[in-house]
């Protein structure tokens, strides 16, 4: 574009033919030699900013065969609220120390003999009556004396020795009895200790014999005692008292042992 330009200008300006070839042939010269010049080297442009390689990211381990899986995690216990302190329970009291036994040692049960001469004090007792059929007799007394110890205890009697069993009449269907327990006291009004009665256990002289062994073989001791008093002539009360010196409530049938006394008549006076 700006070659045209020139060229145009120059020929507008000449004067005459040949001064115009002369300049149209400077002009052709000038050019031809300016295009025979090497164009100039484009400018190199400024290196490009080096843009930053990236690290390469460290190579990750496979993970090995034998590794155990990470542990879970374990849940967050929840915070624990203290329990409110125990109130105390108040102390129990302390059980009473037990009463020493009312009943004779087994040494002094072993030293009885059969027919011993005795004399019976009368204490102090708590008494009850009953009736009752043969086959039943040794049921009957001993519930009997259970309600006994019951009462006794109910009503705070301390019971001082073995409970007894006086028969009072019998008839070939049924036996008339009281039960007796002996106790250290029985002043309460009569009717604090019913069905039982404020009593005494039998007093006066006797003659003591002594039964080993369960019911079943009390006959046998009974035809003993029997014989003694025929041989000799001795005329008994009806009647007689069991006194009951080993526990009939802990004490194996087979191991009882049973004091039966045996009022005598007095004789008649002469």
């Amino acid at each position: 574009m700006r070659t045209r330009a020139i060229i145009t200008t120059g020929v507008k300006g000449s004067i005459g033919g040949r001064a115009t070839a002369g300049v149209a042939a400077w002009l052709a010269l000038g050019l031809a030699a300016a295009m025979a010049q090497p164009a100039p080297a484009p400018a190199t442009p400024p290196p490009a900013a080096a843009t930053p390689t990236p690290a390469a990211p460290a190579p990750v381990a496979p993970p090995s065969a034998e590794a155990p899986p990470p542990a879970p995690t374990p849940p967050v216990a929840a915070p624990v609220t203290p329990a409110p302190p125990a109130t105390a329970a108040p102390a129990a009291p302390a059980p009473a120390a037990p009463a020493a036994s009312v009943l004779p040692t087994d040494e002094a049960i072993a030293a009885a003999g059969f027919a011993d001469e005795v004399i019976l004090e009368g204490r102090p007792a708590l008494v009850s009556k009953g009736k009752t059929t043969w086959d039943d007799l040794y049921g009957a007394f001993r519930r009997a004396i259970t309600e006994l110890k019951a009462i006794a205890a109910r009503e705070g009697a301390e019971m001082t020795g073995p409970p007894m069993v006086r028969f009072l009449s019998s008839s070939d269907d049924a036996v008339d009895f009281e039960a007796i327990l002996p106790v250290k006291e029985a002043g309460k009004p009569a009717a604090a200790y019913a069905p039982a009665a404020p009593g005494t256990t039998p007093a006066g002289k006797a003659l003591r014999f002594v039964h080993h062994g369960g019911y079943d073989t009390m006959e046998q001791t009974y035809d003993e005692i029997a014989n003694h008093l025929d041989e000799r002539n001795i005329v008994a009360e009806d009647a007689f008292v069991e006194e009951y010196v080993r526990d009939p409530d802990t004490t194996p049938e087979t191991s009882m042992a049973i004091f039966i006394y045996v009022f005598p008549k007095a004789p008649p006076a002469r």
